[in-house]
């Protein structure tokens, strides 16, 4: 009798723990960087496939030269306003100049300084720099070509962190919880094993198989876990 509670007992836990369920490895971040500007040649590019880049850092340099003397002509047209504004308004407080002129001065200089905002803009759109860091996996153009806005110009992914996606049976649904901290054994670095932490659950079952997508977030400073990997987790324990 004992014995058949015994493994009774054996089997219900057996039937309880759920088997390893396996996941695919993505980076926390992948930006496609593309042109910001209408046709222009590429003057410079300053990085390679597998550089190491830091946010802000310049990647691409297109042609700027027309957009340089723009803003030096609009600092010099700013002088000059300046200059006959506060003429204007000197004769207007001293009742020579009527508060016309002095209001026309004011506008036009005022005016003045937007031009040359929008023309600094123009300038520093056609200074490409990394919108995140990262290194760099993909490369699709090179120096002298011409390039149009939205091209692509590179692939940078952020992989310091990681995230592995898994698709789980929908009755394990209810034993998963925002935030919940999980062991990952990523499969091809020899099973070694890693701390994460669940960082989404699709409130959706995706329609063609049923399966609840949930992703476990890992610290990956030293990126030895990669993208493409395979990793496992226990859930429902």
């Amino acid at each position: 009798m004992k014995t058949k509670i015994f493994l009774s007992i054996v089997l219900s836990l057996a039937t309880l723990r759920a088997d390893p369920v396996q996941g695919v490895v993505f980076p926390i971040k992948t930006v496609q960087v593309s042109s910001p500007v209408l046709q222009e040649v590429i003057t410079e590019v300053l990085v390679e496939e597998g550089t190491e880049v830091r946010e802000g850092q310049i990647i691409v340099q297109l042609r700027n030269e027309r957009e340089k003397l723009d803003v030096e002509l609009s600092k010099k047209l700013i002088e000059l306003k300046t200059f006959i504004a506060r003429g204007q308004e000197k004769l207007y407080k001293e009742k020579m100049g009527s508060e016309e002129k002095a209001l026309e001065a004011k506008t036009d200089l005022e005016l003045a300084t937007l031009q040359q905002s929008s023309k600094e803009i123009a300038l520093r759109e056609k200074t490409v720099r990394a919108p995140i860091s990262g290194v760099v996996v993909k490369k699709y153009k090179e120096a002298g070509e011409s390039i149009d806005r939205a091209e692509k110009l590179m692939d940078i992914v952020n992989i310091e962190t990681v995230y592995v996606q898994f698709y789980l049976a929908p009755s394990l649904r209810k034993s998963v919880q925002q935030d919940q901290a999980i062991r990952v054994r990523i499969l091809d670095l020899e099973g070694a094993e890693f701390d994460g932490k669940v960082t989404f659950i699709d409130p959706r079952n995706d329609a063609a198989s049923g399966l609840v997508r949930v992703k476990a977030q890992i610290e990956n400073k030293d990126r030895r876990i990669k993208p493409g990997m395979k990793g496992s987790a226990e859930f429902g324990k």
